[in-house]
């Protein structure tokens, strides 16, 4: 049987109402079971799928997760004595103070004006004035460390102490930048622990999928202006710049201050007509005719892939066709085996004896629903890629999975607006919609993990393809 089968089997989307640094929280991709809708625009989310939920298949929450608040300050300080005189020259000035805080405990100090504990609940923030890290001890710290476990907890302090590192070294910016220079250096740490240098935690104490997903929790709600003074960045964007730290190090991310040079960012502001819709497509075909996501997502492709080849120097043959797997269509042959609907209700199928691609009903419709329509249009990115690889004489591995992101997030660079000057597009990028990816990536990462990489690969390789287009994709393997 020639044909690459994917099944989903974790659970996909929920919500959770956490906060840092002033950010609204959104969906906890990892999480089972309902809670109620943020601000931001996420559902109820009540479907669950396989048998896991929470932070299955990342540490366990710590017993103390303020305990854990505590080592992670003690680490993340030694980090900086450290490394600070090495980047910026001089020695690392030790904060002022550290102040859990609740409902019931008197509120630290911050400016001239006293605090109120509904105005900074579920947060945690550096106040350069009196040079402090605050934090809910109450509502935040416990909340993260059960939904995400108990790295993330301690990502949280490393961000924060960025912000420290920024006021020492003068650093100003936009707000966005300077925050995705802190999520930067909690990458550069987070490396230190994950190499074995560390104090208080670890190595096995990391869990990166775990981190990306609490990074989606509190991107900024889609749509979020880059200038916004309130902005963080979005879930890709945060990603990106956490990897950049621990892939590259402390000097790469004292770059990202420069008020000369705005980064690179990929902030969408929503039509009038997507603020309506919250920018997703309908699934199938409208009752007029019109082309819904998926036939919409099939014809794009093929033209992808069609120019694509071409700059290879290469003839495309489009994938014959797109089958959605549901009772009415009976059974599906696949690589020469007969399959039922039923069967293949939560798969995505390359099937490369039929040159046709198929993805299950269910799957489609929930991943639609409980994500985003960029969550169905990302698998079937992939599975495009794979039939782009067999016709490429591309073998099936761990390296040739990552390769097949990395080309997905070269087609979604081409949706972009403006990008159908340089690629042909029928589909154009809206706010959210490369976060919805990463959460589809981090549904996928039990039924993929032995083949196809971890979620934080994954999603690394897709931002390869998104900032270096194909040719960048060769990092995994010759295109041909």
């Amino acid at each position: 049987m020639s044909s690459w089968r994917y099944r989903l089997t974790a659970a996909c989307a929920a919500l959770v109402l956490v906060a840092a640094c002033a950010q609204e929280a959104g969906e906890n991709p990892l999480a089972g079971g309902p809670t109620d809708a943020t601000e931001d625009g996420g559902r109820d989310q009540g479907r669950r799928y396989g048998e896991g939920g929470g932070n299955d298949g990342g540490p366990a929450p710590a017993d103390d997760p303020n305990g854990t608040a505590e080592l992670a300050i003690d680490d993340v300080q030694r980090f900086w004595q450290q490394r600070y005189p090495e980047v910026y020259g001089g020695e690392f000035r030790e904060l002022a103070g550290f102040y859990p805080y609740g409902p019931d405990t008197e509120l630290p100090a911050c400016g001239p004006e006293p605090l109120e504990y509904p105005e900074i609940a579920d947060n945690a923030f550096y106040c350069p004035s009196d040079d402090i890290i605050a934090w809910d001890a109450s509502s935040l710290i416990p909340t993260l460390n059960r939904e995400f476990g108990a790295f993330t907890v301690a990502i949280v302090f490393a961000h924060e102490f960025g912000h420290a590192v920024q006021q020492r070294a003068g650093a100003t910016d936009r707000t966005v930048d300077l925050e995705l220079q802190a999520d930067c250096f909690a990458g550069a740490w987070t490396r230190q622990v994950a190499d074995g240098d560390s104090t208080n935690f670890q190595p096995g104490d990391v869990d990166l999928d775990q981190t990306i997903a609490g990074m989606i929790a509190i991107r900024d709600a889609p749509g979020t202006a880059a200038d916004d003074p309130m902005a963080h960045g979005s879930g890709f964007d945060r990603i990106g710049a956490f990897q950049d730290g621990y892939e590259n190090n402390v000097e790469t991310c004292a770059g990202y201050a420069d008020p000369a040079t705005d980064l690179q960012t990929v902030a969408i502001p929503f039509t009038e007509e997507e603020l309506e819709t919250g920018g997703n497509l309908r699934l199938d075909d409208f009752p007029n005719g019109d082309a819904g996501l998926l036939s919409l997502v099939e014809s794009d492709l093929n033209e992808y892939y069609a120019w694509l080849f071409g700059e290879l120097g290469r003839n495309w043959t489009d994938v014959g066709d797109l089958v959605v797997a549901d009772a009415s269509n009976g059974d599906i042959t696949c690589g020469g085996e007969t399959l039922s609907a039923a069967e293949l209700a939560l798969d995505a199928v390359f099937c490369e004896d039929e040159n046709q691609v198929v993805i299950g009903n269910d799957l489609a419709q929930t991943l639609h629903e409980d994500i985003g329509d960029f969550a169905v249009a990302a698998e079937l990115g992939r599975l495009w890629a794979q039939a782009a690889q067999s016709r490429l004489g591309i073998g099936v591995g761990t390296d040739e999975s990552l390769q097949a992101d990395c080309l997905t997030g070269a087609w979604a660079a081409s949706t972009f607006p403006g990008a159908e000057d340089i690629t042909p597009t029928i589909l154009q990028m809206s706010a959210g919609d490369l976060d919805e990816g990463i959460m589809g990536f981090i549904a996928f990462r039990d039924a993929l993990a032995d083949d196809a990489g971890t979620a934080f690969e994954r999603t690394d390789a897709l931002r390869t393809g998104v900032i270096g287009n194909y040719p960048a994709c060769e990092e995994f393997g010759e295109l041909g």
